[in-house]
């Protein structure tokens, strides 16, 4: 799930990049570009926060067997 993360982030900043790259920063495609963006970031921070509760879990089932 890292690596799908690490990929959103990436592609945002390509959409980023895209968007800062058009001479015109009224043409509608910038502000899909920025859109896209958004999602990408949006779908990095789901995972991310998956990732983050999973560890958390982790944690807690291998020190629950030293609970005495």
């Amino acid at each position: 799930m890292r690596a799908a993360a690490t990929y959103f982030r990436q592609k945002a900043e390509l959409c980023r990049e895209l968007a800062k790259a058009l001479a015109s920063q009224h043409d509608p495609v910038v502000s899909k570009l920025r859109e896209m963006a958004d999602e990408f970031d949006d779908n990095a921070c789901i995972l991310e926060r998956r990732i983050a509760r999973e560890e958390a879990e982790e944690v807690v089932y291998s020190g629950a067997g030293n609970v005495h």
